[in-house]
């Protein structure tokens, strides 16, 4: 038998603290909804049949709400958001992580008004958001945007773009600033040249750090976190804001250059 070969690297003892920190570094916040959650647990929560229905409110009804201390909420995909929306609503589509980021994005005890495609995807809003304990849901847009419009009320769009659309943009020396939304870990292993960091959580403390008045491109992985930046920026007074549709995935795959 051959003589086992000793190996010239002794492991490094690491300290607790080192391995926690080494861990945790890239995960997100624990969600403020944890620590709520854990209150209704200890209380029963209400069971979901037994949530209020929200009421069906007009146009002008939601008008009067809104920037009265009540959150629109609109559950729509980005491109529909993008379309035209309700001034200062947020959104957060059905189609991703909705719930999660609800309770990031929402105050716990601020109203909320839903605006949807139609009458089924406010129910099943009301249902994920009740499931991580957010039960203030008041009422819905009843008509959707259709009926905002047809009310002759101020509507609002985002521009989406394509990932070749920013290429172009940034190639040809637009005074373009581009904010990343998606996690440090995800930055760092590849963003677009000259975007700037900040995570979708805390987008809106970060807000005072850029320009409002320069046009703003905002881009995660996919879209998703993205759009919902791009209405928190929109509530901070930006009035230049794209989307990038698909996201740092899309750009990859498309060939461009990242920075690491």
């Amino acid at each position: 038998m051959g003589r086992q070969r000793r190996s010239n690297y002794a492991l490094r003892p690491m300290a607790r603290e080192e391995f926690v920190k080494m861990m945790t570094a890239d995960l997100p916040e624990a969600p403020a909804y944890f620590s709520k959650d854990a209150e209704l647990n200890r209380g029963g929560a209400r069971a979901l049949a037994e949530l209020p229905r929200p009421a069906a409110l007009t146009p002008e009804e939601v008008n009067k709400l809104a920037g009265h201390g009540v959150t629109i909420l609109d559950v729509r995909p980005s491109t529909e958001f993008g379309a035209g929306h309700v001034p200062a609503s947020l959104n957060i589509g059905l189609g991703g992580q909705f719930a999660s980021w609800a309770a990031q994005l929402i105050k716990f005890d601020a109203p909320i008004v839903i605006v949807a495609e139609d009458e089924s995807k406010v129910g099943e809003a009301v249902t994920r958001l009740a499931r991580v304990g957010i039960e203030n849901v008041k009422g819905y847009l009843a008509g959707g945007m259709d009926g905002w419009g047809r009310a002759g009320l101020s509507v609002n769009a985002i521009a989406q773009i394509s990932v070749d659309d920013l290429s172009e943009l940034l190639s040809s020396g637009n005074d373009l600033q581009v904010i990343d939304v998606r996690q440090p870990g995800e930055y760092s292993n590849g963003h677009v040249p000259s975007a700037v960091n900040a995570p979708l959580a805390r987008v809106g403390e970060r807000a005072p750090e850029f320009d409002p008045n320069r046009r703003t491109a905002v881009i995660c992985a996919g879209g998703f976190r993205s759009s919902a930046a791009t209405s928190v920026l929109e509530r901070w007074g930006f009035k230049n804001l794209l989307n990038v549709l698909g996201g740092t995935s899309a750009w990859i795959t498309a060939g461009y250059p990242v920075e690491g």
